[in-house]
C-alpha cells in the first residue's frame, strides 16, 4: 500500500516504475501524486499480473513515462477500481495511459461512461470520464459504452453529459 505520499522519479529497468506486483495480494494506492516515474518496457507507474486487485482513490499521476506500453498501468489478469483521478502528460511508446486486459470499475460521475477494459491514451480524469453524448442519458454508475443508459425519452431532451433526461419546453 501507498498512501498520503508524494512519489517522484522512480525508474525500473523493464516493469512497473514504482510496483511489480506479480501473483501478489491486493494492492492499494491513494491519496498521494506520483510524478515523473518510469519503466524500461510496462507499467510507468504500475505493473501487475495475476495480482488479487488494484485500487486507486484520490491519486495525480503526472509526468510518467514507459518505454512501450502502460505510461502509469499496466494490468494483466488483475481487476481495479479506479476513482478521483487524473492522468495528465504520462506517454508511452504506444502512446497508452493505461494497457489491461482485465475490468477497471471506474468511479465515473452520472452522465458518462468509460470502456472497461482494453487501451486508454492520452490525459483524462475520473470522475470526470467520456460524458454520455447528445441524445443519450446515463443515470446510473458503472456504465461502459457510449449508449450510456438510453437513447432520450421521447418528450424530453439531452445534452452531452445528461443524467436525467429534462422535459422538452
Amino acid at each position: 500500500s501507498i498512501s498520503g505520499s508524494t512519489v517522484t522519479g522512480c525508474s525500473a529497468d523493464s516493469y512497473g516504475g514504482v510496483v511489480y506486483a506479480w501473483n501478489s495480494g491486493a494492492v492499494s494506492i491513494s491519496g498521494s501524486t506520483v510524478s515523473g516515474c518510469s519503466a524500461g518496457d510496462n507499467g510507468g507507474v504500475v505493473y501487475a499480473h495475476d495480482s488479487e486487485s488494484l485500487s486507486i482513490a484520490g491519486v495525480d499521476f503526472i509526468d510518467n513515462r514507459a518505454g512501450v506500453s502502460g505510461s502509469v498501468l499496466y494490468l494483466s489478469n488483475t481487476p481495479s477500481s479506479i476513482s478521483d483521478a487524473p492522468f495528465t502528460g504520462n506517454t508511452a511508446g504506444d502512446d497508452k495511459t493505461i494497457q489491461t486486459d482485465s475490468p477497471i470499475d471506474w468511479d465515473c460521475r452520472l452522465g458518462s461512461w468509460m470502456p472497461r477494459k482494453g487501451s486508454f491514451f492520452g490525459d483524462f480524469s475520473v470522475p470526470e470520464c467520456n460524458l454520455c453524448p447528445a441524445g443519450y442519458f446515463g443515470n446510473t454508475s458503472g456504465l461502459f459504452n457510449s449508449s450510456c443508459s438510453g437513447q432520450c425519452t421521447k418528450g424530453h431532451f439531452c445534452e452531452a453529459g445528461t443524467a436525467d433526461p429534462e422535459p422538452c419546453p
